[in-house]
């Protein structure tokens, strides 16, 4: 089980989140095996962009880790548990039924501003971009999640610490994020008529991903779609014309696998804009008018009417040629290897091996996600990458195992997996890797940097 503490009390809250990870995963696979059984979508699934959609999700335990707890894992929670502590309005009691609802209500509808405001302000829309960079559109697009949106949304959900307790507000909050997770699939059409009008579903949440002109900036709701009924901002889903079926991604195209880069893509994209700029009042509108304005514009979110209107053509663009089964395999292999030892660690055995030895797995595979991500971008440094990471795992385990012998004793996966790492290491040069082949690469890369044309 996993807790979590707010401020200085010793006062727990479970961590649902946590608790659903698992089936997160199995829901996912779940998902796969359906698709390839009953072939419902072609190109539904992709392993670099699964790879990366659960890789970015996974960046933000990393930096949990990293980054000391209560600054950021707990920042979603503490202000308004904070309030309601020192200047609450009244006492309410936790097992009111009335407050649970009121709560489901007040934590929705401030979702749905915060969601809008993250679509319509650009600066908001760098911290919630990267959750739409994918094309594909499944169970793990749900995964592909920003590390800076807390950051922001948690000072609009400050006034519920008025009225609410905090043991009601830390579960809806929770619970909103969870609720997310299933609308992510074109596995589930339109349901019945009732739900449909009142609840988020996943029809409404495609529309909500689309990147066709008719889609954009619609259907911001977290549980309730009612709220986009009521001020504006519903669109329903046409799955009668296979002309108006909807396109998945950005507007323009991210075509990178890497970790970093996908949060931090669209800060750098501002940066340039703001440097196109010379009046202070159009370096702030291109901060705070819509990510599509720029100057010349008489609408604060752009000029609608140059959005490209995607095609079929325009999709099978999009998609990227394949590494090699074998290369698949690894990374997939790989991914699992280092993800589910970081997470066992964590969860399992945090007080045998320590604080610090857990937050190096994590820091392991961060460096393991930017080298798949390298891998699968074809860069000319990403087999190097991933040989440094085989390496320092080697390296480390083995320090770690002549200063605290108890480890080896009772870790014996922690020698297994350094087995693995090395024979994965010959295999990498075996298969892949030669002096005349890290030379075509940079020498490939070069040109592109040198012509600009580098992502």
């Amino acid at each position: 089980m996993v807790e979590f503490t707010l401020l200085e009390d010793d006062v727990y809250f479970h961590d649902y989140i946590a608790d659903f990870i698992p089936l997160f995963i199995l829901s996912i696979l779940l998902e796969f095996v359906i698709n390839v059984i009953f072939k419902k979508k072609k190109n539904y699934h992709s392993l670099g962009d699964s790879l990366s959609s659960m890789g970015t999700g996974l960046s933000t335990i990393v930096l949990e880790r990293i980054v000391p707890y209560t600054i950021l894992s707990s920042i979603e929670f503490v202000g308004a548990v904070y309030i309601y502590k020192h200047y609450r309005f009244f006492d309410v009691s936790e097992s009111s039924i009335l407050a649970w609802i009121i709560c489901l209500l007040a934590v929705d509808f401030v979702y749905y501003w915060f969601h809008r405001f993250a679509h319509e302000i650009n600066f908001m829309w760098a911290t919630h971009v990267t959750h739409h960079s994918s094309d594909k559109y499944n169970l793990t697009t749900a995964l592909r999640q920003s590390i800076f949106q807390m950051y922001f949304s948690w000072v609009l959900f400050l006034p519920i610490g008025f009225f609410i307790p905090p043991g009601i507000y830390v579960f809806h909050k929770q619970f909103n994020t969870i609720n997310q997770f299933w609308i992510h699939t074109q596995l589930i059409g339109k349901l019945a008529w009732p739900i449909e009008f009142i609840m988020n579903t996943p029809s409404h949440h495609r529309v909500h991903h689309g990147r066709n002109p008719k889609y954009l900036d619609k259907n911001y709701a977290g549980t309730f779609i009612i709220w986009d009924r009521i001020f504006g901002t519903f669109q329903e889903e046409d799955t009668e014309n296979e002309d108006q079926r909807v396109f998945y991604g950005l507007v323009h195209q991210f075509e990178s696998n890497d970790p970093t880069w996908s949060q931090l893509h669209h800060w750098f994209e501002i940066y340039q804009k703001q440097k196109q700029y010379s009046s202070i009042k159009e370096k702030l509108q291109s901060i705070f008018y819509g990510p599509g304005w720029k100057k010349g514009d008489t609408n604060r979110m752009g000029d609608l009417s140059t959005i490209p209107i995607p095609t079929e053509k325009d999709e099978q663009q999009r998609i990227k040629p394949s590494l090699s089964a074998t290369l698949n395999i690894y990374l997939f292999v790989h991914y699992f290897l280092s993800s589910f030892l970081a997470l066992s660690l964590r969860s399992l055995f945090e007080d045998k091996i320590g604080s610090a030895n857990v937050t190096c797995s994590f820091v392991f595979v961060y460096m393991g996600l930017t080298s798949f991500g390298a891998i699968f971008d074809r860069k000319w440094y990403a087999l190097l990458l991933e040989h440094f990471r085989l390496w320092s795992f080697i390296i480390y385990t083995l320090y770690l195992e002549s200063i605290n012998p108890i480890i080896s004793q009772q870790f014996h996966i922690i020698s297994s997996l350094r087995y693995i790492y090395f024979f994965s290491s010959i295999f990498l040069i075996l298969k892949q890797l030669s002096p005349l082949s890290i030379l075509s690469n940079y020498l490939k890369s070069s040109k592109k940097l040198l012509n600009n044309k580098l992502d």
